[in-house]
């Protein structure tokens, strides 16, 4: 869950598509550009890039990934005092995913910085409803509960969270503040000390456990946890919240305790390039367990993302050696092999992980990517295609299945999918405008195929005139030989992009223009040069560069 960078972890796996936004052109405001004259140069010259960087890598998202472009973009302006764009940012990534609570959340904390309480809390409350298990959502409803008086309602989210995760002390002390709050000694001593024993360097803790002791009537037990009282509170490991804010991270500080977030914080830490603290975490994971195949698999990939590659293939044979069977191990081996260029080794990891788990998403990706980067783009097509089996709805992957069935010269595989799933789904939009563009411009797509693409193609544009739909539309009219009226359309799928602030975007559209303009029917659904055809190879990350001076 990266908020400080465009170059993260994340972005190092999503797979770019240049062609469309799908519909995200209809749904967002551009971001403005806010005057950074008033900035230190060095602030100014980094906001800059990010800026940059975010218009270029834009153009080649779509779904979350290209949500959580917008919340960076909108983290970096909220750091340095741009409010106006940050909240537009913030907004257009809560459309472009809005089942994702993240981004809601992170609308919240800008509010709340803002003294919007109101606002802040309604936010909030939404964020909780999406996901369950970010600790730091479920603890500021709970708080917001309890500064209300509802204590018996902060009681239960808390008491949900640790019916589920018991390896956090923020939870165990808020419980424990609850229930002496209610008079309930006992349970908030217990709770308490729940909480100690998780983070026994929270020294703040000892002044709520004396005052429950002394409810209890225990004057000694008391007075000597009143004697260790001090003003170290329970940590919360926040990613999203710090990185908006530009707060530094937790125990991030000489001296500091190590960061209390479960093991379920390492991938945000990770993303957030926080590695020093996300190895805390896993050191500490480990020395519980210290042939946990999972944890040291999710070690060989903080290290493989830090291009610590030697440390990375360590840790992932040590995963492997613990359990030949965890598909995880395999998986976390295959990355660190692709960062270090050696991409039979890592297509055999990716297939075994596959083998061992045929439903472990991520592994049949990085296999299919690579199999399409190296020249094998039937066989990725396959791999895409279970994919799609996984999750019929999941429109990254059916597009990248149709992009290598036509790299493989087996376009017509694709129409048949796309055909055989609106045969029972019509109402899935997205496979609809797949359809049109398959069809139109897939040589093996018989006469009825192109007829019936051009009805799709102007329904979709009457429900929806966006500018993906408007391509499709132009696709269809050409198949069937309405070369002015889809050159028509062509443009004012272009207008729309140009209205919405997307002119970064134009570059393929106007490719498939001029040949529109030319007579010439494109031979694939997207220009030869978008990037779902050209899947690239996972790196480690690299700092930017530092502005000079």
């Amino acid at each position: 869950m990266s908020l400080r960078s465009l170059a993260p972890l994340a972005l190092a796996v999503a797979l770019a598509f240049g062609a469309t936004h799908l519909h995200a052109e209809a749904l967002v405001r551009p971001v403005p550009t806010p005057d950074l004259t008033k900035l230190p140069p060095d602030r100014a010259d980094e906001l800059r890039k990010t800026r940059e960087a975010f218009e270029k890598s834009k153009i080649a998202l779509v779904g979350d990934p290209l949500a959580e472009a917008y919340a960076i973009l909108g983290a970096a302006y909220a750091r340095n005092g741009f409010i106006e764009a940050a909240t537009i940012a913030l907004e257009d990534a809560s459309l472009l995913a809005p089942r994702d609570g993240r981004w809601i959340y992170a609308q919240g904390v800008l509010a709340r910085a803002q003294k919007q309480a109101a606002v802040a809390q309604n936010y909030f409350d939404i964020a909780l409803q999406l996901n369950q298990d970010y600790l730091p959502i479920r603890v500021t409803v709970a708080r917001s509960k309890m500064d209300n008086g509802d204590f018996d309602g902060a009681r239960k989210l808390l008491s949900d969270y640790v019916a589920r995760h018991t390896d956090q002390a923020m939870p165990y002390a808020m419980l424990g503040e609850i229930a002496l709050k209610q008079k309930r000694y006992a349970e908030a001593i217990e709770q308490t000390q729940r909480a100690l024993a998780i983070e026994p360097k929270a020294n703040a803790l000892y002044a709520t456990l004396a005052e429950a002791q002394a409810g209890a009537g225990n004057a000694q037990a008391a007075a000597e946890a009143r004697a260790k009282a001090g003003n170290v509170a329970p940590l919360l490991v926040d990613p999203l919240g710090d990185g908006l804010l530009g707060r530094p991270a937790a125990a991030t500080t000489a001296g500091a305790a190590a960061p209390s977030g479960g093991i379920g914080d390492v991938p945000s830490l990770l993303a957030l390039h926080q590695y020093d603290a996300a190895r805390k975490l896993l050191d500490t994971a480990l020395a519980a367990n210290p042939k946990d195949p999972a944890l040291l698999a999710l070690y060989a990939r903080a290290e493989a993302a830090a291009g610590n590659l030697a440390a990375a293939n360590t840790r992932a044979d040590a995963a492997i050696a613990a359990d030949r069977n965890s598909a995880l191990a395999q998986l976390s081996k295959g990355v660190a092999q692709e960062m270090g260029n050696d991409d039979a080794g890592a297509q055999r990891s990716y297939q075994e992980a596959v083998r061992l788990d045929p439903k472990l998403g991520e592994a049949r990706s990085l296999l299919a990517a690579l199999l399409l980067r190296t020249g094998r783009a039937a066989d990725a097509a396959t791999q895409y295609r279970a994919l799609v089996q996984l999750d019929l709805r999941d429109a990254e992957h059916w597009m990248q299945m149709v992009a290598a069935d036509v790299v493989a010269g087996q376009c017509g595989s694709a129409l048949r999918d796309a055909s055989d799933l609106l045969a029972t789904d019509i109402n899935n939009k997205f496979v609809l405008q797949l359809f049109v563009r398959i069809a139109s411009t897939c040589p093996q797509a018989n006469a009825n195929e192109r007829r019936g693409a051009l009805e799709y193609g102007r329904k979709l544009y009457g429900e929806n005139p966006s500018a993906p739909n408007g391509e499709a539309y132009a696709l269809a009219l050409a198949a069937n030989g309405k070369w002015d009226d889809a050159v028509k359309i062509q443009q004012a799928a272009m207008f729309v992009l140009v209205r919405n602030g997307l002119k970064a975007a134009l570059t393929p559209y106007r490719q498939v223009l001029q040949q529109l303009q030319a007579h010439k029917l494109p031979d694939r659904p997207w220009p030869a040069d978008a990037a779902v055809y050209h899947p690239l190879r996972l790196a480690p990350y690299k700092p930017p560069a530092k502005a000079a001076g």
